[in-house]
């Protein structure tokens, strides 16, 4: 990676920014890091079967999947069920559980998986559902998991696929290119901590490009808009820059 080149664009994106109307926001821009197909080629992967997609967004360690059937009913797949209340089932619940339900269409309406997998536990109240249930001791998504956690415990991040449509759009989108996956930066001098500097983010930005082959995209604060430029603005899918910079320490 051309560091120069890099810190160039960092200086012309906070020259943009430097008058913005907000001085909470003044300097304010965003890093995104696009990772290659093959970056990440060892980490594990499992699906259902045929026909499933990700429940929600789909993101390197999906957990919850759903297939359309096609005669009116979906199969959803969600891991680690948690136990809300052991026994109110109809029998002892402590350890987490995967739960294949299969319905009709309309029969998962209420059970708020849009925006909590673990709403699958409503179905139980819907006579037409089936329900399976295994242990989530062993199963494959356990690997995934354990990999994706040990990963973010080293780099201090996850890659990120899928998210929420932005500016009160409805549904998931891909940021940059469908199956692109991407990690984000935000820096805003005004709110800084260890780890967050200019420099940091450099060499934070520098090491993950080295090791992952990723693109860097450079956004600018909008003082028209009031946000950064780019697809992401000011987003919460954002990781956090002193964390990954403390692991990259650890690491060194």
């Amino acid at each position: 990676m051309n560091k120069r080149a890099f810190r160039r664009r960092l200086v012309n994106a906070v020259s943009q920014s430097w008058n913005a109307v907000g001085d909470m926001d003044r300097g304010s821009f965003g890093v995104a890091l696009l990772f290659p197909d093959g970056a990440f080629a060892d980490a594990p992967t499992w699906t259902p079967g045929p026909g499933f997609r990700a429940l929600n967004n789909e993101r390197p360690n999906n957990d919850a999947f759903v297939r359309d059937n096609g005669d009116g009913t979906q199969t959803v797949v969600v891991a680690g069920v948690r136990a809300e209340g052991p026994g109110l089932d109809g029998g002892p619940w402590v350890d987490d559980e995967v739960w294949t339900v299969t319905a009709p269409v309309d029969d998962f309406d209420g059970c708020g998986l849009g925006n909590n997998p673990m709403g699958i536990t409503f179905m139980r109240s819907r006579p037409g559902a089936v329900i399976e249930r295994e242990p989530y001791e062993g199963h494959p998504l356990t690997v995934i998991d354990a990999y994706w956690t040990a990963f973010e415990q080293r780099w201090g991040f996850i890659p990120v696929g899928q998210i929420h449509a932005q500016g009160g759009a409805y549904g998931n989108v891909w940021p940059f290119a469908e199956k692109q996956l991407w990690a984000y930066f935000i820096h805003t001098p005004l709110f800084v901590r260890d780890g967050e500097r200019g420099a940091d983010l450099i060499r934070t930005v520098t090491t993950l490009v080295d090791r992952f082959g990723a693109q860097t995209r450079v956004y600018a604060y909008d003082s028209a808009q009031r946000t950064i430029n780019g697809p992401l603005g000011q987003t919460w899918y954002r990781a956090d820059l002193g964390k990954v910079t403390r692991r990259l320490h650890e690491m060194a």
